[in-house]
């Protein structure tokens, strides 16, 4: 019975691998999926999602009693899913919105099986290992097919490995060196393997010369290194606090009094490479449906004719607004926005909280803290057929889902028929009477006086 369960567990953990992989979009993006569509407008991309979600709901019935443990962020999250599902109702085109819900569902469930299903050691080790193949694949494509691998545009000769272009490959390498962290923290005999897979996603964030991946680099090695040295007590942890609060105010300091030095460090020009142009548009268009949005993932459909006056205003092929915040109010309104801030702030104080009793190697907070930064320059809030929002989606409900349960003690065992019971042990007393002398048998009678 044993052997039969590993092997469904392992069967159980590569069906989750290959989910991860689709999810992550590698390959698929610049081979199948050019204009980032997310795969439901291309027929050949829509099929082979279809498999994938019935892989996700056969893993999740198969650990249905473990998710009816996390319902408390099941339902927060599932309510993001039903307002996207509500704008169906005043999406600009509601076919679209009803599909892509769908896929967010898939997408949703996904994430909460893997926090529900795995340990907080087994999840980060199952996330690393998957990274590792994609960086291994990302080089092989960057050095042996270059033509898929390399840029050959605007940015020529920056890597993009899997992926469509360099900021979705450093991102994605990002997280992959988080989980290697993480899984070199909680399993000490795999510990060369996972540093191996750190140094792989490193290079190759450095290859893809991405200011925000690197700074997001930063977030993890630096908030890995943080959270150990506040383990070690009080004063740590005050010295921590009292350091990072400094950095802030040094930081925005800085900002403030001489900000084009500030870009220059990061590598960015004031507009962050056109970005602002983007948001300062998107801003005008969220303006004429405020509340509400213009519906899920309908507003940068090709056919969309406010999308289409934003690309005509800028002259390229805008594909999303490069900022999560804003494309969350374009497509589900300021209710939208407000719903999932309230989610997002209640799971980061949550896992300041009890980031060490999920001994996931301080996964959860630290990706909340990576997805929070990142998501001000991409759009990874609500992503349907997305790793940023899978992860997002794991990490959250592990920081307000139950406690890990731990395992009971063992209980002696029971001494057998064949071995003696041992005799009970009296302690000595603390005082002892003196023995009494032997009664002399030539003393004479007390009664007869002779002798």
């Amino acid at each position: 019975m044993g052997d039969r369960l590993t092997a469904i567990r392992l069967i159980e953990t590569l069906m989750a691998m290959v989910i991860i992989v689709m999810m992550s979009n590698a390959l698929i993006g610049p081979v199948l999926d050019p204009l980032q569509t997310g795969g439901d407008s291309n027929p050949i991309l829509r099929l082979m999602w279809l498999p994938i979600y019935g892989m996700t709901g056969v893993l999740a019935a198969l650990r249905f009693p473990q998710l009816l443990r996390f319902w408390l962020p099941a339902a927060l999250l599932f309510l993001l899913v039903g307002w996207a599902l509500a704008s169906v109702s005043w999406s600009i085109f509601p076919d679209i919105s009803q599909r892509r819900v769908v896929a967010l569902a898939a997408t949703t469930l996904f994430g909460l099986y893997l926090a529900a299903s795995f340990s907080g050691r087994m999840l980060s080790e199952v996330i690393a290992a998957t990274f590792l193949f994609l960086a291994l694949g990302s080089y092989f494509v960057c050095l042996a097919v270059p033509s898929i691998g390399v840029h050959q545009d605007v940015n020529a000769g920056l890597w993009r490995g899997l992926w469509y272009e360099k900021n979705q490959m450093g991102a994605m390498m990002v997280y992959g060196a988080l989980a290697s962290v993480a899984a070199a923290i909680t399993s000490p005999p795999r510990r060369p393997l996972w540093l191996f897979s750190l140094a792989l996603c490193i290079g190759l964030i450095v290859m893809t010369r991405s200011a925000t991946s690197a700074l997001a680099l930063a977030v993890v090695l630096f908030g890995s290194a943080t959270l150990a040295f506040m383990g070690r007590g009080p004063a740590a942890t005050i010295t921590a606090i009292w350091a990072g609060v400094t950095g802030v105010l040094l930081l925005g300091g800085f900002y403030l009094l001489a900000p084009d030095l500030l870009y220059e460090a990061i590598g960015k020009d004031p507009s962050l490479t056109g970005r602002t142009q983007i948001w300062a548009a998107v801003e005008r268009a969220s303006d004429k449906s405020p509340l509400l949005g213009y519906g899920f993932a309908a507003f940068w459909d090709i056919k969309s004719a406010p999308a289409n006056w934003i690309r005509d205003q800028l002259q390229w092929v805008v594909p999303t607004a490069h900022n999560g915040w804003l494309d969350l109010k374009i497509q589900l309104g300021q209710i939208g926005v407000s719903l999932f801030a309230a989610v997002l702030v209640t799971a980061l104080i949550a896992g300041v909280f009890r980031h060490r009793r999920l001994k996931d190697g301080s996964f959860a907070i630290l990706f909340l803290a990576v997805y929070a930064l990142t998501i001000m320059s991409e759009s990874f809030i609500l992503a349907y057929n997305s790793l940023p929002w899978v992860l997002a989606v794991a990490a959250m409900a592990r920081v307000l889902g139950p406690a890990p349960q731990t395992q009971p003690a063992a209980r002696p065992a029971a001494p057998t028929p064949s071995q003696p019971l041992p005799e009970p042990w009296t302690p000595p007393l603390a005082w002892e009477p003196p023995p009494l002398a032997p009664w002399p048998t030539d003393a004479p009678s007390r009664a007869t006086g002779t002798r």
